[in-house]
């Protein structure tokens, strides 16, 4: 019994990936059950018994990268501010590092209106939680003193996520981009030397 739920937790888990490549290179709109049976070898049918249907993949994938954030943000929860801010970068350079992908808060957001309303509700959480981190970083860097820049945290916090979030899209175009983008919200936020 306990082989079998191992099997059926390894499918899903394999299911899960390779919806993830699926969804960073092409979109959710743009792959099927088709695509991954097809990779797994099995039967469209053997998907359907995880996930019933296409949105309930959907979800439990954006789910899962909710869970990969929060304990990413809950390791680095005690460093510094700037600590902080290099691993809010480390999130931006893992994507762009593999150029063929969007990153998942990229394609989640550019996809948001098409998608099943369980999936946007999910895709909100996620870049709530990737803007009240940027928020907690701006906050902690006021208080440490190691940030000076003008307007509320808040608001700084969400320049912060999308002025990353255009830059890797930018990246795309010219690989320099990115560390300029990095660069400048230092110089925002007062660390630039």
């Amino acid at each position: 019994m306990k082989a079998e739920t191992e099997a059926r937790t390894d499918t899903r888990k394999r299911i899960l990936d390779i919806a993830e490549e699926l969804l960073l290179t092409r979109g959710f709109n743009a792959f099927s059950y088709q695509h991954i049976s097809r990779e797994l070898g099995v039967r469209n049918a053997a998907i359907h018994y995880h996930f019933p249907h296409k949105t309930d993949l959907g979800t439990a994938l954006v789910e899962r990268y909710i869970r990969r954030l929060e304990r990413f943000i809950e390791q680095h929860g005690e460093a510094s501010a700037t600590a902080q801010l290099e691993r809010f970068f480390e999130l931006a350079d893992a994507y762009f590092r593999n150029d063929r992908q969007v990153c998942p808060s990229g394609i989640l957001t550019v996809e948001l209106h098409t998608l099943p309303v369980e999936m946007q509700v999910a895709a909100r959480r996620f870049i709530e939680v990737m803007r009240q981190w940027a928020e907690r970083i701006a906050t902690l860097g006021q208080v440490e003193g190691s940030m000076r820049f003008a307007g509320t945290p808040a608001a700084m916090g969400l320049t912060m996520l999308a002025t990353l979030q255009g830059g890797l899209q930018l990246a795309r175009i010219e690989a320099a981009w990115l560390n300029s983008i990095k660069q400048q919200i230092r110089c925002l936020l007062g660390l630039a030397d």
